[in-house]
């Protein structure tokens, strides 16, 4: 099979419904394609959409990943069918790709994370980047958040989540030799927390076997996008608020809990 070079598949998966910013974005991204570069909707233009509730995540990505192979398109963009993004952004994602060096390119992407409890039996959550390094503690492996990510610029990664992410042909390929047609079946680490195994996500699991056969990821932090949680869009803006009133908080208290250490207080 000829790949035709330069072009684009579209693939997502969603439950019957879609945040209207993914559905917006989704439409503008085809607009402009039409108009600016036809990396999409050219000559056999394919959008690979997968129909699966959250326990079926893993297998609705290996199938996109299964029946993109079998297309004659250079790379894939996965996206999350609640993320809002740019109508640019697969052309700004190739620019910073590349089939060799760079096979693998994210978005600036922002996932949820608990915090812990919250007044009335609530739920505090906070958003962390997807840009992940990997970790080898005493009693732990996995990933950890780069809370402060380099702005504007390519980022290499250990690892970055599928809501907005670019790959190329090769680079599904050799996961394929090594591990079948498996790239998002979840993996657990052995040692993982205290001894226990833990399972990494679908999208990290991806990134662990990618690791494994020599492919490198990336991510360029100024292809920005939002993710739709429930009325809150996850945002790099969203991002900074947050992170300015945590750094408030901690000040408020350290202010608080030195005026209340007398020894603390006149040896000031």
């Amino acid at each position: 099979m000829s790949v035709k070079r330069g072009t684009v598949c579209v693939g997502y998966l969603d439950s019957h419904k879609w945040s209207a910013c993914f559905g917006l974005s989704l439409r503008n991204l085809y607009l402009h394609d039409q108009v600016k570069s036809a990396r999409i909707m050219c000559e056999g233009a394919l959008e690979l959409r997968k129909v699966a509730g959250s326990g079926g995540i893993p297998d609705g990505r290996n199938q996109v990943v299964t029946e993109f192979l079998a297309s004659d398109r250079e790379w894939l963009f996965m996206v999350d069918s609640d993320m809002g993004f740019d109508a640019d952004t697969v052309d700004r994602l190739v620019d910073s790709a590349d089939e060799h060096k760079r096979p693998v390119m994210g978005g600036l992407c922002f996932a949820n994370r608990r915090l812990g409890p919250g007044e009335f039996h609530a739920e505090r959550f906070g958003s962390v980047p997807t840009l992940y390094n990997y970790v080898e503690l005493e009693d732990e492996v996995g990933f950890m958040p780069i809370q402060d990510y380099p702005r504007d610029t390519v980022v290499e990664v250990a690892g970055t989540g599928a809501a907005c992410l670019l790959i190329h042909r090769r680079a599904l390929g050799k996961v394929r030799e090594k591990f079948g047609d498996s790239w998002f079946d979840p993996i657990a680490h052995p040692t993982g927390l205290k001894g226990k195994p833990r399972t990494f996500s679908e999208d990290l699991s991806f990134c662990v076997r990618l690791a494994s056969v020599g492919v490198p990821v990336f991510v360029d932090t100024s292809v920005k996008t939002c993710h739709e949680k429930g009325g809150v869009f996850l945002t790099e803006e969203h991002y900074d608020r947050e992170q300015t009133l945590a750094a408030f908080e901690a000040a408020a208290a350290a202010e608080s809990e030195s005026a209340a250490d007398p020894v603390s207080s006149s040896a000031a």
